[in-house]
């Protein structure tokens, strides 16, 4: 009897074979997208990120007539863009191109850079040579920690912008600027639509006060600068919008606000992630699937607008086209295309349930314990369930790794957990948005047939639980690094582990009881110490 494919390997392959119609749209040409980049030369900003790697795959496989993509890229940690790029191309994400394209490398050719400085970093002749040879720009670079410092996170996401519009007004032939914003960039408002929106200050006088004024001074003043957004990151992005508004007129511009971005649902392969990703929702199911993270802050009604990144790239090149031929009609104005679940909401709680259910289906062998997590609407409660199921087991664990010899490694990861889970995305797990996508929806149903196969981003027609399974896929394939094998015993590991970890809480518990009740009768000072030693540490977490 033949031996049965393993779970998740077989899911793979499914998904895998309806890629056919993609590849028979891409074969005879496209009708209209693709075709806008024939003999074209084309500047990704952000090229080196996760977006920007998905990007880059995307053009090369699905717009041969490209003639060049310049890379912005800066020196980082002691490497040259050079070898940067080299690193950067044996990604699995361009294992597929290399297959149809195996020469696709030529046409890549890197540009030292720095978006943070006055003209991009760029050096005179280099700035020369994209302006006379470039007809599309993709600017995505910007920074996206929500703790940047407001200075950086203004040089960065909002002076980059006029860089590259000055850029643009140098370039004798560019025929589309398309800009990554996000949709949370007014994330002050409770519904947002696909237009501008004023903001308290002009790009040029906070661009100005941040290249002026001594850094402690923006700090103690940063709090009521981005009264309203509840990060450097959401303010400065919609800066960032209005000096497109204000600066890039006349120009073919057009703007990509796509929501929280997810591993590819089909390009170029199912579930394809980099590390990158893992620092936001991707890490937190991975935490969770691992067996590592235990307990959660969100509201279980709350929406989670997250979108595939290769749903969004292919927005970001229909719009591309879609503005190059506005442009041409003598339609000046600047388009925004919203990528959000609003017509295809997801839960939280639906999200929370497919964990426990049919993601257990696909557990990694490289789960570390019994994978489950429980979440909680309660600042108080989520912080005691911290405490008493990441911090105390991470500070006992620890204690042994030293003695072994070994470095601290549960402590600092369980701090980075709470960071994330209670300063960075608690304002997203408790807040819905409604984001309009008409423009979104409206060029969409204007591509050719051919072209919504290559180019799909029909956000409404995903189905969540397929989305969710290619994520934890995708998770397992490109970060576990398990080879999608190992799923049925993982099932029975997970099996036995829940019984122990249920006799290993109950255990647990009545220690903890014990040791509660010797602090408070003075019975042992040692166990006291303990406690108060963890919950000093536990205080300094807290926001």
């Amino acid at each position: 009897m033949a031996a049965q494919p393993d779970p998740a390997l077989a899911l793979e392959v499914r998904m895998l074979s309806r890629m056919r119609a993609v590849r028979g749209a891409g074969a005879r040409g496209g009708a209209g997208a693709a075709r806008l980049y024939g003999g074209a030369g084309v500047l990704v900003t952000g090229g080196t990120g996760f977006l920007g790697r998905q990007l880059l795959e995307k053009l090369l496989r699905a717009c041969n007539g490209i003639k060049k993509i310049y890379l912005l890229t800066r020196v980082k940690k002691g490497k040259s863009m050079e070898e940067r790029l080299k690193e950067q191309m044996q990604d699995p994400v361009y294992d597929e191109l290399r297959k149809t394209h195996p020469d696709f490398e030529s046409k890549i050719e890197p540009i030292e850079g720095d978006i943070t400085e006055l003209r991009l970093g760029i050096k005179d002749e280099d700035w020369k040579k994209i302006a006379d040879e470039i007809t599309v720009i993709f600017h995505g670079a910007a920074t996206v920690r929500f703790d940047e410092p407001l200075k950086v996170a203004v040089l960065t996401n909002v002076r980059s912008v006029r860089e590259i519009i000055a850029l643009g007004r140098e370039c004798a032939n560019l025929k589309s600027l398309v800009y990554y914003s996000t949709a949370y960039a007014h994330c002050n408002r409770q519904e947002i639509r696909e237009t501008f929106y004023d903001c308290a200050v002009s790009p040029s006088a906070i661009i100005d006060f941040v290249e002026t004024v001594d850094e402690k001074k923006i700090a103690a003043m940063e709090p009521i600068l981005i009264e309203g957004w509840p990060n450097t990151y959401t303010y400065s992005k919609a800066i960032a919008e209005e000096t497109l508004r204000t600066m890039g007129a006349g120009l073919p511009i057009c703007v990509v606000r796509p929501a929280i971005v997810s591993p590819a649902i089909r390009e170029p392969s199912p579930g394809w992630v980099d590390v990158s990703n893992c620092n936001g929702p991707s890490g937190v199911i991975l935490g969770v699937g691992m067996g590592i993270i235990h307990t959660m802050l969100a509201k279980s009604d709350i929406h989670m607008d997250i979108v595939p990144v290769d749903c969004v790239n292919n927005l970001a090149i229909a719009a591309s086209w879609e503005t190059a031929r506005r442009h041409a009609l003598g339609e000046k104005d600047i388009q925004i295309y919203t990528l959000s679940r609003h017509r295809n909401h997801l839960t939280w709680e639906f999200l929370q349930n497919f964990c426990e259910t049919k993601a257990r289906k696909l557990i990694s062998p490289a789960a570390v314990w019994y994978a489950y997590s429980l979440t909680t609407s309660s600042q108080l409660i989520y912080q005691l369930l911290t405490l008493f199921l990441h911090f105390i087991p991470a500070v006992l664990i620890d204690a042994v790794l030293i003695v072994l010899g070994k470095q601290l490694r549960l402590t600092r990861l369980y701090k980075r957990v709470y960071k994330i889970n209670a300063i960075f995305l608690k304002h997203f797990v408790f807040h819905s948005w409604t984001n309009y996508d008409d423009n979104t929806l409206q060029l969409y149903n204007s591509l050719s047939e051919d072209d919504k196969q290559i180019f799909d981003f029909d956000i409404a027609k995903i189905d969540s639980d397929e989305f969710m399974s290619i994520w934890c896929l995708g998770l397992r394939k490109y970060i576990i690094k398990d080879n999608l094998q190992g799923t049925e015993k993982a099932i029975k590991r997970q099996a036995v582990l829940k019984v122990v970890n249920a006799l290993v809480l109950v255990l647990y518990s009545f220690m903890l009881w014990k040791m509660f009740l010797w602090m408070f009768s003075g019975l042992n000072y040692l166990g006291t110490g303990l406690f108060l030693c963890v919950g000093s540490f536990f205080v300094t977490l807290c926001p």
